[in-house]
């Protein structure tokens, strides 16, 4: 029914539809593929813990995916992803679900960034950002929650150096105000900094991250009492 459907979609003289229609189409092609992963994610983890890749002479579940479904080896390391998601991620994996609440890009990049939350916090993390993009919030609002949790609930620095934490930030004030920003930052901090600067680097009428709503902060300071 799928195929039959997605076949009828392909078929379409799209050159002859009116920009909305096209509009809507490529939206819910995009909340489908939401809701596509999301069933991915759990069939290929209840495949991978039946060790269903043996049966086909695989030593692995992404070297069947290579091998007997067609996809590269970049394509299976994000199904492989996406698996990871219904293992480990249920708040994410259920937003999923839903199709417009958050799409698979958006879902995988927040388990990155949800990584480096102390497991015992990490479900609720997820679940008040899962709310927050539900509440209408974009990526750079998301990595500004991610990051006040992350802040919230990391646990005390070790009063003895780790040498392996070599991290810090400094802003040094030039010439006429100006500022020059230094940074060592970690793998989990790099990418939600990134995802702020890509955003404000492209204008989404949403206005600055200085104003966005103070909705967001309160319900995550009400959340995480």
């Amino acid at each position: 029914m799928l195929e039959s459907l997605l076949g009828y979609l392909a078929d379409l003289d799209a050159a002859d539809m009116p920009t909305e229609a096209l509009a809507e189409c490529l939206r819910g092609l995009e909340r489908a593929d939401a809701i596509k992963a999301a069933a991915q994610g759990r069939f290929l983890a209840a495949f991978d813990a039946q060790d269903g890749h043996l049966g086909d002479g695989q030593r692995t579940t992404r070297t069947w995916l290579v091998h007997t479904t067609g996809v590269t080896r970049g394509q299976a390391a994000e199904h492989m992803s996406v698996q990871a998601l219904a293992a480990g991620h249920a708040p994410l994996l259920a937003g999923l679900r839903h199709g417009d609440v958050i799409t698979k890009s958006v879902a995988l990049q927040l388990a990155k960034w949800t990584a480096g939350i102390p497991g015992e916090y990490r479900g609720q993390a997820e679940e008040i950002l899962v709310a927050a993009a539900r509440a209408g919030a974009g990526l750079r609002e998301l990595a500004a929650i991610c990051a006040e949790i992350r802040y919230r609930t990391a646990p005390p620095d070790p009063d003895d150096r780790d040498p392996r934490l070599d991290r810090g930030l400094s802003l040094d004030t030039t010439f006429d105000g100006a500022g020059v920003l230094h940074g060592d930052l970690t793998p989990g901090c790099t990418a939600m900094v990134q995802a702020v600067l890509d955003a404000l680097s492209v204008p989404d009428g949403g206005g600055d991250l200085r104003t966005q709503p103070q909705r967001h902060h309160d319900a995550l300071a009400e959340a995480m009492r």
